[in-house]
């Protein structure tokens, strides 16, 4: 191979090599559409206080971060059989990795108020995204003669 094939040869490998490198970085793995965002549920919520209530609707509202970053600023739970309030808004929370996060989350409902922080699971990295919350735990925050905790399971679907 003659000297001016070699150069324009290894010249032609550094630029290869450099615009991969650039694009590998210009932009992060996942990276969510920031902006407002619905979760709709899917299917029933099942809120156990003792006795198990079905819930038949839910949504979220608010707004998401390239990051994943939730601001959960509008929720509703109906459909339940006996009037379930959710409290305390605005929610933070997350989706990052396949992990949900909901933070502040707080509902009451007969003189009893539940919240705490939930932890779901997700696939897919952009939206619509399934979110499931399953078997959550949260403690009492205020009522008499109510439970000390409660669990929620509720499937919501997330999108833009």
């Amino acid at each position: 191979m003659s000297r001016i094939k070699k150069i324009a040869a290894i010249a032609s490998t550094s630029a290869a090599a450099t615009a991969i490198a650039v694009a590998a970085t210009a932009a992060p793995a996942l990276a969510w559409t920031a902006g407002p965002f619905t979760a709709k549920l899917s299917g029933t919520m099942t809120i156990n206080a003792g006795i198990p209530a079905s819930c038949t609707g839910s949504t979220l509202g608010g707004t998401i971060t390239t990051a994943g970053a939730l601001s959960v600023t509008s929720a509703s739970i109906t459909g339940c059989g006996v009037t379930v309030t959710p409290q305390n808004l605005p929610w933070s929370g997350s989706l990052s990795g396949g992990n949900a996060t909901l933070s502040g989350f707080s509902v009451s409902a007969i003189g009893c108020t539940y919240g705490g922080t939930i932890h779901g699971t997700y696939t897919g990295s952009t939206f619509p995204v399934t979110v499931s919350f399953t078997n959550q735990t949260v403690q009492k925050t205020s009522g008499l003669l109510c439970p000390s905790s409660a669990t929620l399971t509720a499937k919501y679907v997330f999108s833009q």
